[in-house]
Order: structure tokens, then C-alpha cells, then sequence
């Protein structure tokens, strides 16, 4: 039994790659994460490209489909406010009881916490912060690692890991 499915969104996984640690999606055991090919094709970098296609093969991550009507009907509600990966992924989390991993706020965060509510809703900060639980990163790892997306302009509302572990 893989556990949770987690449906990926764009920045989480552009994050990850700016880290080359898109491994711990494949570590995390209790956990299987996929993303939709609307976010892949959001992942423009030719290095996060070439990142992603290798976790891919690597079967750290796999693509999903959308598909069904309900599905697809969730999917062109929200890109009425939203982008193609967002929606897709908000529409598989919500019709298949999925957990959705993605760093957006306002629009995307308050519609996410109303479909899904905020126990299935995980970021980058929540996925590293699960890799040190899982003793796959240390804290110190961590706050290099938040240390470099800072320098992407990703920011984190914390100082270290050290004070949420």
C-alpha cells in the first residue's frame, strides 16, 4: 500500500529542483505524489525541466491524467480564477480525495481550504519539514536548502527548521 496520494503543483516542484532534491518525493514513504501534465508543461527551465523528466523515469513522482466528467467540469470552474496547474490539481485532489502540494496563496489557497480543508493542503516548507521527521534531511540541510530558495525568492515566514521541528 503507497498511503496518501499527493497531487504536485508547479512551484513545489520548480523548488525542489532548484534543490536537485526532487528524490525525497520518491523517499517520503507513505506517500505517492503525481502530477498532471498541466503542471509539467508549467515547468519551463530547462534545467527544472530536465530535473522533472528525471524524477519521472526515476519513479520518484508519476504524470496523471485528467480525466472524468467531474473532473473536468471542477478543472474549467477553477481556471476561471486560477491557472491550468493549479486547477488541475485542485480537480484531481478534490474528486479523488487526494492531498495537494503547492506553495500559492490567496485565490488558490482559500478555494484549496474550502474543497479539500487545510489537512490535505502541504508546501515546500511542509515537505521538507517531513523529510527531517523522516530522518531524510537534517535541520541543518533544511536551512541550507531554505537558504538557496531564499536566493530564488522564495521566502519562508520562519528563520530555521529548527523552530518548527
Amino acid at each position: 500500500m503507497l498511503g496518501r496520494t499527493v497531487v504536485v503543483d508547479a512551484n513545489v516542484l520548480i523548488n525542489l529542483a532548484h534543490l536537485d532534491r526532487l528524490d525525497l518525493l520518491g523517499a517520503l514513504e507513505g506517500f505517492d505524489f503525481v502530477t498532471p501534465a498541466e503542471v509539467r508543461q508549467e515547468v519551463t527551465s530547462a534545467q527544472a525541466r530536465a530535473r522533472l523528466d528525471c524524477a519521472l523515469q526515476l519513479g520518484h513522482l508519476r504524470e496523471t491524467l485528467l480525466e472524468g466528467l467531474e473532473t473536468l467540469t471542477l478543472f474549467a470552474d477553477f481556471r476561471q480564477v486560477m491557472g491550468q496547474g493549479e486547477s488541475a490539481c485542485l480537480a484531481l485532489a478534490s474528486v479523488r480525495g487526494w492531498y495537494i502540494a503547492s506553495d500559492e496563496k490567496r485565490v488558490f489557497l482559500r478555494t484549496a481550504q474550502r474543497h479539500l480543508g487545510p489537512e490535505r493542503i502541504l508546501n515546500t516548507p511542509g515537505l521538507l519539514l517531513l523529510a527531517i521527521r523522516r530522518n531524510l534531511l537534517t535541520v541543518e540541510q533544511a536551512d541550507e536548502a531554505k537558504t538557496l530558495l531564499e536566493r530564488c525568492r522564495f521566502k519562508m515566514a520562519f528563520g530555521s527548521f529548527r523552530e518548527i521541528v
